[in-house]
């Protein structure tokens, strides 16, 4: 079984390392369990698969990816936040007991079970366990794919959501291990994943005296954090842009459900709006390069005419 996993492997990688590869396999699989040996041959074949897509943290996708990922947990939990809470201001209004309808075996309560375990799942993985959380996210956005196509359109479009769904568990899984978010950045997509979720949660339950709910709003919370972000860092804010375009995939479903049910709008704002702040970050960059810029050419020019000014003193001197 593992000849045939190590073919996953691109040629060149498999030629160059892949006696190490299959040695460093028989001495951990030689006094390992059944179970153990399973384990690091999924290891093997997940490595493989992505040095074969080029998804390692040596290339230029896999950190973007690396980048995504924090961000996409923190959008899919927002976005199964919003379920449960429609869930549970449906149970305060209803006059049945709550438990009666986590009781019924239905659609509904596997959308409920499936969204309450992306919320966990993003909490678990987002406050240091990542491993873990990641895990109940792909688990429970893999659930809630299934009973959106079991449900039709109750739960959103049968076609959109759970496409963005398992597109958003695939974003997960891709990020290379060696490259797991840090505290800085997980804390940083929880700040987000909130404050696209409070005010959508605030309309809900008729508190704000306007709506929000046009799916447009989790939209530019994520490029406000990619322009945050670039400047933070000082970046021309592209990679900020491409790493929120591609962890906005449960808030393009969310858009194309809750706000026009049409598919170019949706699209158009998925890809303007991070660019809009990927062109502010730009143009402040341009800006603040610029005015390096002028203020090293007039410092260069303050000193050269202060050297001119010291040698003609120096000539007029010597000539004295």
């Amino acid at each position: 079984m593992i000849g045939l996993i190590l073919r996953l492997y691109p040629p060149r990688y498999r030629q160059d390392l892949g006696e190490e590869i299959l040695a460093v396999y028989r001495l951990s699989a030689a006094d390992a369990s059944r179970t153990g040996r399973f384990r690091e041959a999924a290891d093997i074949a997940a490595h493989a698969v992505r040095m074969r897509l080029g998804l390692s943290s040596a290339t230029a996708a896999g950190r973007l990816l690396a980048s995504a990922a924090p961000y996409a947990v923190g959008a899919a939990a927002a976005g199964c936040g919003v379920h449960v809470t429609r869930w549970y201001a449906g149970v305060v209004a209803s006059p049945s007991p709550a438990h009666l309808s986590l009781l019924s075996a239905d659609t509904w309560t596997a959308l409920l079970l499936a969204s309450a375990l992306v919320v966990v799942g993003a909490i678990t993985a987002l406050t240091g366990r990542w491993h873990g959380g990641v895990i109940a996210v792909v688990a429970g956005l893999s659930g809630l794919a299934a009973a959106t196509v079991v449900s039709g359109a109750a739960f959103g479009d049968p076609v959109v959501t759970p496409a963005m769904a398992l597109l958003t568990a695939l974003i997960v899984l891709a990020c290379p291990p060696d490259l797991r978010p840090g505290p800085r950045a997980c804390a940083a997509a929880g700040a987000t994943a909130a404050v696209a979720w409070l005010p959508l949660v605030a309309v809900q339950a008729h508190v704000l005296p306007f709506s929000t709910d046009y799916g447009l709003w989790p939209l530019l919370v994520l490029a406000a954090t990619g322009l945050v972000l670039a400047l933070r860092s000082k970046s021309p804010g592209l990679k900020e842009a491409a790493a929120m375009t591609v962890a906005c995939p449960p808030f393009l479903a969310y858009a194309y459900t809750g706000g026009w049910d049409m598919s170019l709008p949706v699209l158009a704002i998925g890809a303007a709006v991070p660019l809009a702040g990927a062109m502010a970050a730009y143009a402040y960059h341009l800006v603040r390069r610029t005015d390096r810029a002028d203020r090293a050419d007039r410092a260069g020019r303050a000193d050269r005419a202060g050297r001119a000014d010291r040698a003609g003193r120096a000539d007029r001197a010597g000539l004295r």
